[in-house]
């Protein structure tokens, strides 16, 4: 019995097989970046906006996909791929220019479809019309990151729209029929964790197809690399996140997809925490909680429904 509903089962159900995802990087930006919301980007981005350590920022989109589908299939046979337009908020831009990017991502042989990751403030309805198109002839799975449904702390964390815009983009975004994930950060600065579960239980019925969750990392050079040495910002014990991991996945949907609920990185671009570092390890000891604790995604998801109402 499967504890919760992977991303990586969602996709060979769809097609057959192992899909590998491959990051790239666009070269978009972000409004709270460029100034129309704000300046500096959110505070727990570092320079990369989010993007893979793996992309080659002097690549073209096209080089970039070749570059890494090659190793990927060398290393692993694989045969089919998604390409992810992960770094920064790739709808930021005018839609003849996102029609062209996203078109010759998918003229790369093999590539199957598209991930595309955003914000809320970023997608006006003539995108989502673009979108719906692109949904139209291939996989498209859109993720909208939201990170708290609190605006205090959307705010603290500079993160340029509120919880209501984000709102509202979902609630425009099911009418074009699309495919969509939203991303929730545990331990962003000030939120105690029944307010993080609000936060799940906030996202949990909004008609979205999937959701990532992680643990707040400490980036360098990031604001908040600054808070953390100043003794001004905790992060998760590797054991009080692993629980609240569980809290969370029963008050979400049995069939909402889970894609992420660990953060994983490098020492050379992460602080802390240190346990975040040992993937596969992280893997077992979370998987083995859940059994140990018989924890199933959504077996308290009505009665959450219910307390929220």
């Amino acid at each position: 019995m499967y504890r919760y509903r992977t991303f990586n089962q969602h996709l060979k159900e769809q097609f057959g097989t192992k899909i590998y995802r491959v990051p790239i990087d666009a070269g978009f930006t972000c409004p709270n970046r460029d100034g129309v919301r704000a300046f500096g980007g959110c505070t727990f981005c570092d320079d990369r906006g989010s993007g893979a350590p793996t992309i080659n920022l002097k690549l073209s989109i096209q080089e970039q996909l070749n570059t890494q589908i090659a190793h990927i299939r060398k290393k692993f046979k694989a045969k089919k791929f998604l390409a992810y337009f992960q770094a920064f908020s790739n709808t930021y831009a005018p839609e003849a220019v996102l029609r062209e990017l996203y078109e010759t991502a998918l003229a790369v042989p093999d590539v199957v479809g598209l991930c595309i990751g955003t914000r809320p403030d970023c997608l006006a309805d003539n995108v989502l019309d673009l979108l719906a198109q692109f949904n139209e002839k291939t996989f498209l799975w859109l993720e909208v990151g939201l990170q708290s449904a609190f605006n205090r702390t959307l705010e603290r964390i500079n993160r340029g729209h509120t919880a209501e815009e984000f709102f509202d983009c979902i609630e425009r975004a099911n009418k074009y029929g699309l495919n969509l994930a939203t991303h929730l950060i545990f331990g962003l600065p000030g939120e105690s964790k029944s307010e993080m579960l609000e936060s799940v239980r906030q996202v949990s019925s909004i008609g979205l197809k999937g959701i990532k969750i992680h643990q707040l990392c400490i980036y360098r050079e990031t604001p908040l690399e600054q808070e953390y040495k100043q003794g001004k910002l905790n992060v998760f014990a590797e054991e009080e996140y692993i629980a609240l991991v569980g809290e969370a996945l029963e008050l979400l949907p049995a069939d909402m997809i889970i894609m992420r609920l660990l953060a994983e990185g490098r020492k050379e671009e992460i602080l802390a925490p240190q346990w975040c570092f040992e993937k596969t390890r992280l893997n077992a000891t979370l998987e083995q909680y859940l059994d140990q604790h018989d924890i199933r995604q959504g077996r308290k998801y009505h009665e959450s429904n219910l307390l929220t109402v």
